[in-house]
């Protein structure tokens, strides 16, 4: 579960982005990369203002989140660590559904039913998301059972 312990880490109590504004683009590029990998600047723009709907973000000394777009250069230290995690905890998943079948428990890898407290924190930040973001009907109706 290190990727979202490292992610609540991150936001830190009271949701607030603990990073600098460089690595906060990257994190908000990475996000819009991973919903759609060739996103425009106006996906990406709105990407930033809904992540700063849920979350307290310190832009100084950019204005706002388009001038740290156009003047700020990504720091992607932060989103590599996290990368290698997501990738780590796939490699755990996708091991045990080999060895134990599809239906195999994930335990705390299963973001979905974990008490783990990082798996809680990811749960609400994507549920409160859902209230600035639409969502497919599928991914919706599973929100909506949170």
């Amino acid at each position: 579960m290190g990727f979202l312990s490292f992610i609540s880490k991150l936001l830190g109590q009271g949701r607030r982005f603990s990073g600098t504004p460089e690595q906060y683009l990257a994190m908000v590029q990475y996000m819009a990369g991973k919903n759609n990998p060739e996103y425009s600047m106006e996906e990406l723009l709105q990407w930033g203002e809904v992540m700063q709907k849920v979350m307290k973000v310190n832009l100084q000394p950019y204005r706002d989140f388009k001038d740290l777009t156009k003047n700020g250069i990504p720091d992607h230290s932060m989103i590599e660590k996290a990368d290698s995690k997501v990738k780590e905890m796939e490699q755990r998943r996708d091991l045990k559904r080999a060895i134990y079948g599809p239906d195999a428990d994930l335990g705390k890898d299963d973001v979905m039913k974990s008490d783990d407290p990082g798996a809680v924190f990811a749960r609400k930040m994507v549920k409160d998301l859902s209230q600035h973001v639409r969502f497919s009907e599928d991914e919706q109706r599973k929100l909506d059972e949170l």
